[in-house]
């Protein structure tokens, strides 16, 4: 029996089965009527993954036991599979969470995805990244890898202080830390703010060794139903400057334990629980 998945449409017409997959196998062609679409919701930010939605304009319903995307600049391929697997009827579709691998930062290929039916055929339907989110991710990807030579930054703690709170990052250098890398500013998100309502945290400071950061916050609403809702509150952008002038954003995100302590303290500051 397979799961419901986001959106999740049954039918009870005939039924294909289908394996979307990174390799090949005997026979191969297309399956008309069906493609892909790259997605990143809020909620795959912090797990760092996107949504292979899986879109079937046929009049037959089929099922997906495994998913998987090339050209997409990541390897392994990003993939999707579940022993349970995603019945798609006729007209709907289904999205299927596939994580991020490591990007290989060459120049990307077109995209595809291949197609594998309960037979052992495979199909190969087209794969659209309409607005470009592969493309944004890949290169904040190879960002953060370049910057890892030299340091990474890390949500590594948190302090209550009442109506504030301290958040700590901490800088780890890596092989070339002596070339120095310097946090310029680090972005609010939508739980926190810096607490003198300045628009970024302002920092540039270099950092050719190991050393630690530390924020003075204030929440940046006071809304239940948004601190229950919120998916990347607690996922800070670091701006960051490497030696040869290169700057980019790193993301810093906080573990689910201090995330989690981070919504108690909005709650209790925002005097709502």
């Amino acid at each position: 029996m397979t799961r419901a998945r986001r959106p999740a449409v049954l039918a009870g017409a005939a039924v294909v089965s289908v394996v979307l997959a990174g390799c090949s196998a005997p026979g191969s062609g297309s399956l008309p009527g069906v493609h892909v679409l790259v997605l990143q919701y809020r909620s795959d930010i912090a797990p760092h993954r996107v949504q292979l939605e899986v879109v079937n304009g046929s009049k037959q319903t089929i099922v997906v036991d495994e998913a998987s995307l090339g050209g997409s600049g990541y390897s392994p391929a990003l993939r999707w599979a579940d022993s349970d697997p995603a019945e798609i009827g006729a007209g709907a579709t289904v999205d299927l969470p596939a994580a991020l691998t490591t990007a290989g930062c060459s120049t990307p290929e077109a995209l595809s995805a291949h197609l594998r039916l309960s037979d052992g055929t495979t199909r190969t339907v087209r794969a659209v990244d309409s607005h470009g989110t592969l493309a944004v991710l890949h290169r904040q990807n190879c960002f953060a890898a370049t910057a890892a030579r030299t340091a990474t930054v890390a949500f590594a703690g948190f302090s209550d202080h009442g109506r504030t709170a301290e958040l700590d990052l901490s800088v780890r250098g890596g092989a070339h830390v002596d070339d120095g890398l310097t946090i310029e500013h680090v972005l609010p998100t939508t739980l926190l703010s810096p607490s003198d309502e300045a628009t970024t945290w302002r920092l540039d400071r270099r950092f050719t060794a190991d050393g630690t950061l530390t924020l003075t916050a204030a929440p940046t609403r006071c809304d239940l139903h948004a601190v229950a809702e919120d998916k990347v509150g607690a996922v800070l952008q670091v701006q960051v400057r490497l030696a040869d002038g290169t700057s980019g954003t790193v993301n810093a995100t906080a573990p689910a334990a201090l995330k989690n302590r981070i919504l108690a303290w909005i709650v209790r500051a925002c005097g709502t629980g």
